[in-house]
C-alpha cells in the first residue's frame, strides 16, 4: 500500500530533524514542509450542512447506525408548517447539520431533505445546499425539490424546464400539476385541458387547485382561493391575484417565505407571513424588524398611533407603526410612557404567532425596563414576553412585580389573581423550580399531587403512521441514533388529526432529549401551553375563565 501524503510529509520532517542534529545550519537553510490534511468532499445533498457547531449544528455522527429507509420515511412526514418555534429550531439544527449519510442510502434521501427544508420555509438554505451537491441530480425527488425551489423563487421557466426534461416518473401528481400550470402559463390550452382532465380522473384536483390553475388560463375566480403549496402560490402570482392574510393562513412555510421575500407584495401580507415564520422558528426576528422599519408613515400618524391602533386592532400594519413610535421614545423622561405603549402593543396579539413575534420584537426593550414602575397588567404581559424568549429568570421578576408590595396574591383583585395563576402555570412548563419559588413567595402552592396538564399536539389521522414513527423513535433512543431521534420527534409533531396526540407528545419530548436538545423540549411544552390559550379563545390577556381547552390552575392558596 502506498503511504499517504501526510505520512510522506511526516517522514520528510523527521529526516530534516535528524539532519539538523548533524549539520547545525540545516534547519536554517531548509524549511519544513507543511503537514497537509485531506478529507473527502461531501457531494450528496443529504451530507451537506449549512450551520456550524456554534450555531447549534449536531455532531457529524448524527446519522451513524441509522437505516436509510427509516430516515426516508421520517423525512417524508416532516411538518410543512412547524407547529412551534422550538420545532422549527430543531428542524433547522438537524437538517442543516453536516454528517455522513448512512451506508446504502440512495440520492433520494438528499432529495427528501431538500423537499422538507423547502416546504417548511428554509428555501434559501435548501437552494444553497442544492447548488453544492454534485450527485443525485437525476433523482426524481431531487428534481421535485429543485422545481419547488424554482417555483418559490419566481424562476418559473426553470421549474417548467425541470419538469419537461424528466426521463421517467412524469405521472407523479406533482409533475402532472406542474405540467398543467406550465401549459396554462404558456397559453397551450388544448394540452392544459387534457392535463386537467387527467387530474380530475385521478381525483387529484381539489377545489383550490382547479380554481387557481384555471385562473392562470384566464378564468377569473369568483371567490379568493386559499393558497397552500408552491404550485398554488406560483399559479396565484401568475394569475395576478391579490392575496390577503386569510388566503395564506394555512400555507406551507415555503410559500410564506416566498411572500415575505416578495418586495412587490402588499406589506401587510408580508408582515402576516413573517409573523407566522417567526413563530415557526423559520425566520429571524431581524427580518420582521427590517420590514417594519421600511414602512413609511406620516408624522401625524405616528403622533396619533394609539388612537389609530384602537380603531384597527387586527391591522398588522399598525404593529409596524407602533414599533416605529416606540423606537423613537429614547429620552429617559419617556420611559414610563414607553413601558405603557409596549404593553399596549403586546395586548393587540390575537393569535399565538402574532403574540410570539411581538414578544421577540420588543425583547430588548422589555429587558431594559426592569426596575421601572409598571402596573400589574403591564408586568403580566412582560412576564409572558420574557418566557417567550426563554428567559425564565426575567419572567420571574416580572411576576414578582405583579404582586408588588402586597404580601400575597390574595391581595390582588380576582381577575389579576387568576392572571397571576396562569402566568405561574405557564412558567412551570419552562422552569418548574422558578415557578415553584414564585408561587411560594406569593402565598400559593403548586398542586404537586396532580399531573401537569399536557400541552398537546394533533395526532396523525392514520394510526399506522404513528406506529411507524413510534417504532423509529424507540429504535433511535435504544441505538443512540441522534439524527433519527430528532426526525422522529419532528415527524410526530406533524399530525393533523382532531384528537389530542398524547403518543406524539411523548415521542417529541423523548426524541428531542435523545437528539441532545432537551432545552427545546422545555420550550416546546411552554409554547404549546401558551398556544392553547389562543386556540380555546381564552387569551392570556383575559385569564378569568379556565374551562374548555384553556388552562386549569395548578396552584392554590397556601395553608400555613
Amino acid at each position: 500500500m502506498l503511504p499517504n501524503k501526510r505520512s510522506k510529509n511526516l517522514k520528510g520532517l523527521a529526516a530534516i530533524i535528524v539532519a539538523s542534529a548533524v549539520t547545525p545550519f540545516a534547519v536554517a537553510q531548509i524549511a519544513a514542509p507543511d503537514v497537509v490534511e485531506s478529507a473527502p468532499i461531501a457531494t450528496d445533498a443529504f451530507a451537506i450542512g449549512g450551520i456550524s457547531p456554534a450555531e447549534g449544528a449536531l455532531p457529524s455522527s448524527l446519522w451513524d447506525r441509522s437505516d436509510p429507509q427509516t430516515l426516508e420515511y421520517l423525512l417524508g412526514h416532516l411538518p410543512a408548517r412547524p407547529v412551534s418555534p422550538s420545532i422549527g429550531q430543531a428542524m433547522r439544527r438537524t437538517l442543516l447539520s453536516s454528517g455522513t449519510k448512512p451506508s446504502g442510502a440512495s440520492p433520494s434521501l438528499g432529495g427528501r431533505k431538500l423537499l422538507a427544508l423547502t416546504r417548511a420555509g428554509f428555501v434559501t438554505e435548501a437552494r444553497d445546499i442544492a447548488s453544492l451537491a454534485t450527485s443525485g441530480r437525476s433523482d426524481l425527488t431531487v428534481a421535485e425539490a429543485d422545481a419547488t425551489i424554482n417555483l418559490l423563487t419566481n424562476n418559473l421557466e426553470a421549474a417548467c424546464r425541470r419538469g419537461a426534461s424528466l426521463n421517467g416518473g412524469r405521472e407523479a401528481l406533482f409533475w402532472v400539476r406542474l405540467r398543467a400550470f406550465c401549459y396554462a402559463r404558456a397559453g397551450e390550452l388544448d394540452a392544459f385541458d387534457l392535463t386537467m382532465n387527467l387530474l380530475r380522473e385521478r381525483g387529484a384536483l381539489k377545489g383550490d387547485d382547479e380554481t387557481l390553475l384555471l385562473a392562470v388560463a384566464g378564468a377569473e375566480p369568483k371567490t379568493m382561493p386559499t393558497v397552500t403549496t408552491a404550485i398554488q402560490y406560483a399559479a396565484a402570482k401568475s394569475a395576478g391575484l391579490s392575496l390577503d392574510a386569510g388566503a395564506v393562513a394555512n400555507a406551507q412555510g415555503g410559500v410564506l417565505a416566498a411572500i415575505a421575500d416578495d418586495t412587490e407584495a402588499d406589506k401587510s401580507l408580508r408582515i402576516a407571513a413573517l409573523e407566522q415564520l417567526v413563530a415557526m422558528g423559520v425566520a429571524d426576528i431581524t427580518q420582521l424588524k427590517g420590514l417594519f422599519n421600511e414602512m413609511s408613515f406620516e408624522v401625524a400618524e405616528l403622533g396619533a398611533v394609539m388612537d389609530i391602533a384602537q380603531e384597527r386592532p387586527a391591522d398588522a400594519g399598525i404593529d409596524a407603526m407602533l414599533y416605529q413610535s416606540i423606537g423613537a421614545m429614547n429620552a429617559p423622561e419617556f420611559i414610563r410612557d414607553k413601558a405603557q405603549r409596549i404593553s399596549f402593543a403586546l395586548s393587540r396579539a390575537d393569535s399565538f404567532h402574532r403574540a410570539y413575534s411581538l414578544a421577540h420584537l420588543y425583547a430588548d426593550e422589555i429587558a431594559s425596563l426592569e426596575g421601572v414602575l409598571v402596573t400589574p397588567e403591564e408586568a403580566s404581559r412582560f412576564a409572558v414576553a420574557r418566557m417567550a424568549v426563554g428567559d425564565s429568570v426575567g419572567a420571574g421578576r416580572w411576576l414578582t412585580a405583579m404582586i408588588g408590595t402586597n404580601e400575597s396574591v390574595a391581595a390582588l383583585p380576582e381577575p389579576l389573581g387568576l392572571a397571576f395563576i396562569d402566568r405561574v402555570n405557564l412558567l412551570s412548563n419552562l422552569d418548574p423550580q422558578t415557578a415553584a419559588r414564585i408561587a411560594r413567595a406569593a402565598g400559593v402552592s403548586l398542586l404537586t399531587d396532580e399531573p401537569a396538564q399536557a400541552a398537546g399536539v394533533s395526532s396523525h389521522e392514520d394510526p399506522s403512521v404513528t406506529a411507524r414513527i413510534l417504532t423509529a423513535a424507540f429504535d433511535a433512543v435504544a441505538g443512540e441514533k441522534q439524527g433519527q431521534a430528532s426526525l422522529a420527534a419532528l415527524a410526530a409533531s406533524a399530525g393533523k388529526g382532531p384528537e389530542n396526540g398524547e403518543v406524539e407528545m411523548v415521542v417529541i419530548g423523548e426524541g428531542l432529549n435523545a437528539a441532545g436538545m432537551p432545552e427545546l423540549r422545555r420550550l416546546h411544552e411552554f409554547e404549546r401551553a401558551w398556544a392553547a390559550t389562543f386556540v380555546s379563545g381564552a387569551s392570556t390577556e383575559d385569564a378569568t375563565s379556565h374551562d374548555g381547552d384553556g388552562f386549569v390552575p395548578r396552584i392554590k392558596p397556601r395553608v400555613n
